[in-house]
């Protein structure tokens, strides 16, 4: 397997980047270890950008990789599928780099994304705020809406999947390798879904989690998770790397009556809608994530101290209002000092993200009208060219 040092330099596309050291032990580069790759951060020599070296263990190494990076240049703007810029390494395409690393063959090459996985905030039971929470659940909709409207689907979505940026409200993908698109073909290890965030069907069934509702129970997992965060009986129940062990799936639980109940604390419809999804038997009997978006979508835009029986509820204040308040970093990056919490403050930063959130709405709803037609114009000519048979598989 590939094990560079940190001294080590690489040249890419004409320009030369260093991997970056390791936040806690300098000495070794920032390799971030998953079940089918190490993921490396490239620092540009120079001016430039840091980007994502994936390296992949031999086994996860295979043609459908260029196929699927291909593809999905095409979503890249789509709200959180930044990842989606990717270049696949190949001896023909970088002869030089992958003769002098084997390893390299198939490695992909993609935006490095700042911010920290929804797992890290898990983990370590980061308080939200109320505002916090809500933006982080709404953004979350978005992204998956934007996703399932094009008849794409993550396929893989867990806590470790999923990046808040650093303005501590827009969430990132990453992961999208085994994403689910009618003009992919299924990818040789199909997804069977994360502990935690697996529904009891996926095992069983020919394909697993890659559908195009692969993303219906574990988005509705995660959707519930992050909108119930700000309530510290929420996060003290944690189970650690998702909120419900993996045998508590579609069972009750203390943790699952818990969750429902502080769901409703924004709109009952939301305990229904993640109870539906609970007490499903497929992923296609899940409420499509368009429900979800659309409650987000329908929320009040004031604060939801202003609107919603938190006193009631059992929400407290967290012991460090103002640490709540930070926004997520990336790990290693030294925090500045928060100013006293002010309710009076907390409003205005409500609205301000209020208006960011208006805009971001704007601007998905732009981007899937855009992709919608785009997929239209491809069927349309793929009509034209004799394909009429193969779009009918695909509906």
């Amino acid at each position: 397997m590939f094990t560079p040092d940190v001294k080590d330099e690489i040249r890419l596309n004409g320009k030369r980047y260093s991997f970056a050291p390791h936040p806690v032990v300098p000495s070794i580069p920032w390799g971030q270890e998953g079940r089918r790759a190490i993921v490396y951060r490239l620092d540009p020599i120079g001016a430039g950008k840091p980007y994502a070296l994936k390296v992949f263990r031999q086994v996860f190494r295979h043609e459908g990789l260029i196929e699927a990076a291909a593809t999905l240049e095409g979503f890249r703007d789509l709200p959180g599928m930044d990842v989606c810029d990717q270049t696949v390494l190949r001896e023909h395409t970088h002869p030089e780099l992958v003769t002098q690393y084997p390893d390299l063959d198939y490695a992909m090459l993609m935006p490095w994304i700042e911010g920290e996985t929804w797992f890290d905030v898990l983990n370590l039971r980061k308080p939200l705020t109320l505002d916090q929470s809500r933006a982080i659940a709404e953004s979350m909709s978005w992204v998956l809406y934007a996703l399932e409207y094009n008849r794409l689907a993550h396929c893989d979505l867990s806590s470790g999947n999923v990046i808040v940026e650093p303005n501590g409200v827009d969430v990132q993908l990453i992961d999208v390798e085994d994403v689910y698109s009618p003009y992919l073909v299924p990818p040789p290890f199909v997804p069977v879904g994360t502990m935690g965030y697996q529904h009891h069907a996926v095992p069983h069934a020919p394909t697993g989690q890659w559908s195009p509702m692969g993303d219906r129970f574990a988005g509705a997992v995660l959707m519930a998770e992050m909108l119930a965060w700000a309530h510290p009986d929420i996060r003290e129940a944690a189970h650690g790397e998702s909120y419900f062990a993996p045998g508590e799936l579609h069972a009750d639980s203390e943790r699952y009556d818990l969750l429902r109940d502080v769901l409703r604390v924004y709109n009952p419809a939301f305990a229904e809608t993640f109870e539906q999804a609970w007490r499903s038997t497929s992923l296609d009997s899940c409420p499509p994530i368009e429900r979800w978006y659309l409650l987000f979508d329908n929320l009040p835009r004031d604060p939801v101290r202003e609107w919603a029986p938190i006193e009631a509820a059992g929400f407290a204040a967290p012991e460090d209002p103002a640490a709540a308040d930070r926004p997520p970093v990336s790990a290693g990056v030294d925090v500045p000092p928060a100013a006293p919490f002010d309710d009076e403050e907390e409003d205005e930063d409500a609205d301000a993200a209020n208006s960011q959130r208006a805009a971001r709405r704007q601007g998905c709803r732009t981007v899937v009208v855009v992709m919608g037609v785009a997929t239209v114009v491809c069927c349309y000519s793929a009509l034209i060219f004799g394909q009429f048979g193969s779009l009918l598989e695909w509906f």
